[in-house]
């Protein structure tokens, strides 16, 4: 099963990034709620990435789910949602916005966030997801002001959202006179993939990098590249060339599964990596590193 959740500042909306068989369940276990779910995002078809779909979208709808929900993902699954909601009379009490990757621009301007959707190589179509915070608080360029000769007043709060406003017979452009308090933070999650270096001309500023790991060198080389999927020396190495921050490895072979069993696959990692790794685990959670800006 694979399910990945990215909460925004300031908000209780949070976003998921594929759906497998379990997903509404770990929902139930975990600190996030499926009523302010409002961005679903599939990176392909196979099964583990979204048959949990149809039973989650129920779900939203009897917790009580009025706002839209915006669901992005191959053709392919949503016509399959569609089809289970007419064979089961599945309706939802709110609105499910679609976007076909297939007829989508590379980016979709969310509420909290703006969405690149990157082509990946897999057996199957299969993407990977760069989501950037939107909305960033702002923080006043003071200096800037008292050299105007605005002094303080309630029209400093209205900048601060925002809002320009009309000083002493002037007008006030929020955008002259705020900047954002952080750097905008980025993370890449992927689906499926056996080409890591497909990220290239978007890794640049990305904060986080989510990406699968099924199999260690040795073990994918006995297995055979028809997988369609990486190794952990593979992605790690593509990281450390790329000096990406943080990586997250997901996605492991069940013959990784017990105690102990990852720490080959965590080794490999390590040896080709030395940024902050993680290998996922559930409900594991991890904060985005926030880089302050200066006025």
């Amino acid at each position: 099963m694979s399910g990945t959740a990215l909460s925004f500042e300031k908000t209780k909306e949070w976003l998921l990034v594929d759906c497998g068989e379990a997903t509404q369940h770990q929902i139930l276990k975990s600190d996030h709620a499926a009523y302010h779910l409002g961005i679903i995002c599939i990176t392909h078809i196979h099964g583990d990435h979204c048959y949990g779909l149809p039973g989650l979208l129920a779900s939203m709808s009897m917790s009580g789910r009025r706002e839209p929900v915006n669901l992005i993902a191959p053709k392919k699954v949503i016509e399959f949602v569609h089809s289970t909601m007419s064979l089961t009379d599945l309706s939802l009490n709110f609105n499910l916005y679609c976007y076909a990757i297939e007829n989508t621009e590379q980016q979709l301007h969310m509420a909290h966030c703006d969405i690149d959707i990157i082509e990946l190589q897999h057996r199957v179509a299969s993407y990977a997801f760069k989501i950037t915070e939107r909305c960033i608080p702002k923080k006043l360029h003071i200096d800037k002001l008292r050299a105007q000769g605005v002094e303080s007043g309630p029209h400093y709060n209205q900048l601060q959202k925002g809002r320009d406003v009309n000083y002493k017979g002037q007008r006030l452009l929020a955008e002259h006179f705020t900047y954002d308090s952080w750097q905008a933070r980025t993370v890449i999650v992927c689906g499926d993939n056996e080409r890591p270096e497909l990220l290239k001309p978007y890794i640049a500023d990305v904060g986080v990098l989510i990406h699968e790991a099924t199999f260690t060198e040795s073990d994918l080389l006995k297995v055979g590249a028809h997988t369609g999927h990486s190794d952990a020396k593979r992605v790690a190495k593509f990281a450390q060339q790329n000096q990406v921050p943080q990586l997250i490895l997901f996605h492991f072979s069940v013959r990784y599964h017990g105690d102990g069993k990852l720490k080959e696959l965590k080794q490999e990692a390590t040896h080709w990596y030395s940024g902050h790794l993680l290998l996922a685990e559930d409900f594991g959670s991890h904060v985005v590193v926030k880089h302050l800006c200066e006025e």
